[in-house]
């Protein structure tokens, strides 16, 4: 499988909204409340949503020669102002095929470029462990959080760094 990561469009959007839902249920699944799942990932595209994803948003896309197709299969987001990782998910039949790993290594790499220094990002609960393989956390550079969503709902999560300096494989 050949991974592509691109700057996301517009056209985009849904494929990025489905993904997150997607990503959120299987993934956070037995770590958080079954019904503050079904808040956090009901409704549909929104226009916000939309422009976001066109303005911020990095798509990883899937390349197969035969026939030819392309299928993004994940997505990020830098937060530039605020050094912030935002909007990491891999469709769930994407998981564990290492597209987080080049997703994150992407962004980190932008951020260095752009004269980060660090990175900071809010993680859900399942995914502390991912982050921590990748070289966030660590000694003084966690805290646990609650993620209030617009939805209404409060999730915990935990709050990472990275320090950047040449960006390292995850």
């Amino acid at each position: 499988m050949m991974i592509i990561i691109r700057k996301a469009t517009k056209a985009d959007a849904q494929a990025c909204w489905d993904i997150r839902n997607a990503a959120i249920n299987k993934g956070c699944a037995g770590f958080y409340d079954a019904g503050d799942l079904i808040i956090w990932t009901e409704g549909e595209l929104t226009e916000q949503f939309s422009r976001i994803v066109d303005a911020h948003f990095y798509v990883a896309e899937q390349s197969n020669n035969v026939p030819p197709l392309k299928r993004v299969i994940g997505m990020v987001m830098l937060d530039e102002p605020y050094a912030q990782v935002e909007a990491l998910f891999v469709s769930p039949d994407a998981m564990g095929l290492g597209v987080g790993k080049s997703l994150l290594q992407f962004i980190e790499t932008k951020a260095f470029n752009l004269g980060i220094a660090q990175l900071r990002l809010e993680s859900t609960l399942n995914a502390v462990g991912f982050y921590r393989h990748c070289g966030f956390g660590g000694e003084g550079l966690e805290e646990d959080s609650i993620y209030c969503s617009p939805r209404g709902i409060a999730l915990e999560c935990m709050v990472m760094y990275k320090n950047l300096g040449r960006p390292l494989a995850c």
